[in-house]
Formats: structure tokens, C-alpha cells, sequence
């Protein structure tokens, strides 16, 4: 009896010690398992791949450790603007809005056939901002970029013109291979409401792009009077819904 408590007594000791050198990897078991549990009851907090949810748990721990640590790298990426590094000339761009207009163009001028087209577009677009006539040159010239964005640009630029002569140079556009430069084109058109682009614009309303059918109806209607109306009419019996209804809204107007 006596040997077999001490059996006994040694083999609990034994079990005792097994459970203890195991503690601390069932306790680690216990934690991911209450995450992953965390993790697939609120989808929210910690989405729904458990192993995202052990990374939040390390970065929320991580932020509480370091409160200053997130808001310093914060900082630091705006401070460093990437784009200033690629394009140092865009700062030098930005500078050249407060700098009187002849001055700032005779910096501009260069940017405006610069190999990149990030620099030509920035410069355009600054050029935009400057209320002188020696601008509109500058945003024909542009329209022939091999840059679609910069062509967009140009046309948005000379919508806001009024010279006649503008609508005749803006009208072959309606028909450029980017689809994003016809739209512009149509849009610059009848913020003009130039009435000799009229037939270009009705002639547009048979185009199979539907897109293209609903900014010529809009431009005809920015023209109005007998020089749209007709085309208006046609645009009822469009296939597109949404277009019948915008010009017989037109109409009734």
C-alpha cells in the first residue's frame, strides 16, 4: 500500500510538471483561437481572415506601446510627397500662380513642350489660371498634344473663350480616337453655344456610342433656338431611354 502511493505520488509530480512546461504554448493556442473566434463574430473589427486579425491585434498593441510611433510616420509621408521627388518641377509650377502673368509665362512656355507629359499638363493647367489673351495660341497648339489628358485640358481651356474662330478648331475633336477628348470636345461646344456646330453635333446623334448621343443632346440643348431644335426632335425616338427623356425634357424647356 505504502509503495503504491509513492507510485502514485511520483506520477502526479510527473503529470503536474508536463502540464506546466505545456502552459505556456496552450496558453498562445488559447489567445489565437479567442482571435480567430474574434475575428469570424465581428467581421468589422477584424475582417474575415483570422490571420488579419492577429496582425490588428499586433498593431493595436503596437500603438499602445508607441503612441507617437503611427503619427510620426504619418508625417513624415507628408512631408516626403513622392510626386515632388519624381516631378520637381511641379513645386516650381505652383510657385509661378503668385508670380505676375507675363513673368510666370516666360518660365512656362519651355514646360509647355517638355518631354513628359505630367510637366506639360501642369504647365497647361497653369497657363488655364492666367487671364491674357496671348493664352489661346498656347491651348490651340495644345489640342495636337499626342496627350489625350492634355487635349481634354486645352478643350476645357477653350470653352471658356468666345471667339468664334475657337468652335471651327474645337469641332474636328468630336471625332478623336480617345473617347474621353470627344466628350470634351462636345461639352466645349455647347458651353460656347456655338450655333454653327449645330449640324456637327446633330450628325452626332446617329453615333453608337451612347455616351457620346447624351452630351450632344446636352450641348444642343446649351445652344437651343432653331439652329437645335430639329435634332432635338430626332433625339425623342433615340434607343436609349435615358436620352429620349433628357430631350423632351429639353424641349419643354
Amino acid at each position: 500500500m505504502k509503495t503504491f502511493k509513492s507510485t502514485a505520488l511520483v506520477f502526479i509530480t510527473m503529470a503536474a510538471c508536463l502540464i506546466l512546461l505545456l502552459a505556456p504554448d496552450l496558453h498562445q493556442d488559447t489567445a489565437v483561437s479567442d482571435l480567430t473566434q474574434s475575428a469570424e463574430t465581428n467581421p468589422v473589427t477584424f475582417g474575415n481572415n483570422p490571420s488579419t486579425a492577429i496582425t490588428q491585434h499586433a498593431q493595436i498593441k503596437f500603438e499602445q506601446d508607441q503612441p507617437g510611433a503611427i503619427a510620426e510616420i504619418a508625417a513624415t509621408a507628408q512631408r516626403n510627397d513622392w510626386r515632388l521627388d519624381l516631378y520637381p518641377q511641379l513645386a516650381r509650377i505652383t510657385q509661378l500662380d503668385n508670380q505676375p502673368p507675363d513673368i510666370a509665362l516666360g518660365e512656362l512656355l519651355p514646360m509647355l513642350s517638355d518631354t513628359d507629359p505630367v510637366i506639360r499638363l501642369a504647365a497647361l493647367q497653369s497657363v488655364a489660371n492666367m487671364n491674357q489673351e496671348a493664352r489661346l495660341p498656347i491651348f490651340m497648339a495644345a489640342l495636337d498634344d499626342p496627350n489625350h489628358q492634355i487635349r481634354v485640358a486645352a478643350l476645357e481651356a477653350l470653352a471658356t473663350t468666345d471667339h468664334a474662330s475657337v468652335a471651327a478648331s474645337i469641332e474636328p475633336y468630336v471625332y478623336d480616337r480617345e473617347l474621353e477628348v470627344r466628350i470634351a470636345a462636345i461639352d466645349a461646344l455647347g458651353e460656347m453655344e456655338s450655333k454653327i456646330a449645330a449640324d456637327t453635333l446633330g450628325g452626332l446623334l446617329s453615333d453608337g456610342n451612347t455616351l457620346v448621343r447624351h452630351h450632344a443632346v446636352n450641348a444642343l440643348g446649351e445652344i437651343g433656338g432653331e439652329y437645335a431644335i430639329t435634332y432635338l426632335l430626332q433625339a425623342r425616338y433615340d434607343a436609349d431611354e435615358t436620352i429620349r427623356t433628357n430631350a423632351n425634357a429639353i424641349l419643354e424647356e
